[in-house]
């Protein structure tokens, strides 16, 4: 610690270069926090995708008949089937979208992570307009249990009104996404008893099974039940369907990866220049220090220190607005908040990559004082 003034003064021997130095690696690592939260939410939904939880849809995307559940639970190796239809519609005003899932009981059972209590589900099915809200969605709104919602939707009610009032009945939290709850969850009835067509319809069939080993051999044999009807089906597990929405972006790890090492290579470039001019500015000054006692290791630790403490400082900095920004941008943009996650893994990463980064860009410049002739550079 004694030497942490000379470490402090060689830094900002030069203000604005330090400045813009510290500036550039801020903003590397806020590329780096933003494309390893991009790939910690990728790995989190996968990671939080279950094999035996299995989706039934459309086909063709024309909602199915209702009945069909009765069929899927006859299947061997169903445990649960809970059928859903989306109510999308907006709150206000058209810019305030979102979907509200209109469905049963059987639906906190499929998706145990919905945090909501026995009493809160049995409350909201006693009262045909409740719904279960998440406390994103709520706080976003201002939504509190008890408020009454009325959403403006495109589909008619049968005495042609567009409008569907919700009464809350809780707030939520989810447990694969703490504090990033966008639930909506109403009564399948109050739907299917309002709406002025479609009625027995669902749009989605979610399912547990027994034996996730089992999922394909599942999905197939739902299939295989509605192949010759007019509403075929297709059905598929929940993490499969996440894996392949993933492929269908390409090779993200490989690209986020890419890119980081991308970042990375340029902050090698970025303090080594720096480092070296300092360095290069400094050659008498560090003469002067060997002259006076300072050992070889010494003036080399300074060096060294000098580009840690820029590196570490500047990278802990763009991390952290990373880290802050993101709950912001997520809660803005409900459709991107699954996939921003900068876990502590990633900082911890960060970290050391900046770590290693500036020891590497600060060695030849390191190397060159410690090796320094005080004649020669004093003569010079």
């Amino acid at each position: 610690m004694k030497y942490l003034p000379l470490v402090w003064a060689g830094l900002w021997r030069k203000k604005t270069r330090t400045i813009l130095t510290f500036l550039s690696v801020v903003v590397a690592f806020i590329l780096f926090g933003i494309l390893a939260g991009v790939s910690g939410g990728f790995d989190h939904i996968l990671a939080t995708s279950r094999l035996d939880r299995l989706f039934a849809d459309p086909k063709f995307g024309t909602p199915v008949p209702l009945a069909y559940q009765t069929q899927i639970q006859a299947v061997s190796g169903v445990k649960i089937v809970a059928p859903r239809m989306g109510l999308g519609g907006y709150y206000k005003e058209p810019k305030n979208g979102m979907g509200v899932i209109m469905t049963d009981a059987r639906f906190f059972a499929v998706r145990p992570e919905v945090l909501a209590k026995k009493a809160d589900i049995d409350a909201m099915l006693g009262d045909r307009q409740g719904a279960i809200v998440g406390v994103s969605l709520a706080k976003q709104y201002g939504w509190k249990a008890g408020d009454k919602i009325p959403l403006i939707s495109n589909i008619p009610t049968k005495d042609g009104s567009k409008v569907w009032t919700f009464d809350i009945i809780a707030v939520v939290d989810d447990a694969n996404n703490p504090t990033q709850s966008f639930w909506f969850i109403g009564n399948y009835r109050y739907l299917d008893d309002r709406r002025a067509k479609g009625n027995g319809k669902s749009d989605r069939f979610l399912i547990i099974i027994k034996d996730p080993q089992r999922a394909t051999q599942v999905a197939q044999a739902i299939d295989n039940l509605f192949l010759n009807s007019p509403y075929p089906t297709r059905s598929g597990s929940e993490r499969t369907g996440a894996q392949a929405n993933l492929r269908s972006l390409g090779d993200v790890n490989f690209f986020t990866h890419a890119v980081i090492g991308a970042v990375l290579f340029m902050l090698l470039f970025l303090t080594g220049n720096t480092m070296m001019q300092s360095v290069r500015e400094r050659i008498p000054e560090f003469a002067v220090m060997k002259t006076v006692g300072f050992s070889d290791g010494a003036v080399l630790g300074l060096v060294l220190a000098e580009a840690v403490l820029l590196c570490l400082f500047a990278g802990l900095t763009g991390l952290l607005l990373v880290k802050a920004i993101m709950p912001l941008v997520a809660a803005r943009s409900q459709n991107i908040a699954s996939i921003l996650l900068l876990p502590w893994s990633s900082f911890e990463f960060g970290l050391a990559a900046a770590l290693v980064m500036a020891a590497i860009a600060a060695y030849f410049p390191a190397m060159k004082v410690r090796r320094l002739s005080v004649v020669d550079a004093l003569r010079r």
